[in-house]
């Protein structure tokens, strides 16, 4: 009478591993699948570079107030509600800040093939809003991905003239 029980027991366990690498499956390809905004389409970063997506989902909280972030005194994206930014980014240390009333800094350390998510919240200071950067993850930013577009720099003067 043992054999049977082990028989059973033997398929169920097989049953279950076959379960659980089926759950498992789809959800490894969805994060490499690219994600649809409402602007565009992001897959993965260029060879041998990092990539990261700078986000500011809308609200009503701060709405006319923008989050502008920095990296080495440099401008990398204007971030009003709704926006988002792709930067692409060299491995290694990277610092960025926002600066209002407040200055806020965070250090990614960046690694070639990978995707990070940063969310910019604008909460409201005594004269001016006070962006916040704070690490994010891809589900949070796929949540809003749809609804959101791109910010695209405006060109400088003089750049062109040349």
């Amino acid at each position: 009478m043992g054999k049977p029980m082990r028989t059973k027991s033997t398929f169920a366990a097989l049953a279950a591993t076959a379960l659980t690498l089926t759950a498992v499956a789809p959800t490894a390809l969805a994060q490499d699948a690219p994600i649809v905004t409402k602007s565009a389409t992001i897959g993965a970063p260029p060879a041998g570079m990092g990539q990261i997506i700078f986000f500011r989902p809308g609200s009503i909280m701060g709405a006319a107030l923008g989050c502008t972030v920095h990296e080495n005194g440099k401008e990398v994206a204007r971030l009003g509600s709704g926006k988002y930014y792709l930067v692409i980014a060299t491995p290694g240390k990277h610092l960025y800040n926002t600066q209002a009333e407040n200055v806020d800094q965070l250090t990614l350390e960046v690694e070639a093939g990978e995707t990070y998510f940063v969310k910019c919240k604008v909460g409201m200071g005594v004269v001016a809003g006070r962006p916040n950067l704070s690490p994010a993850d891809r589900a949070t930013f796929e949540k809003k991905a749809k609804g959101m577009a791109s910010w695209t720099p405006k060109e400088k003067k003089g750049d062109d003239a040349k």
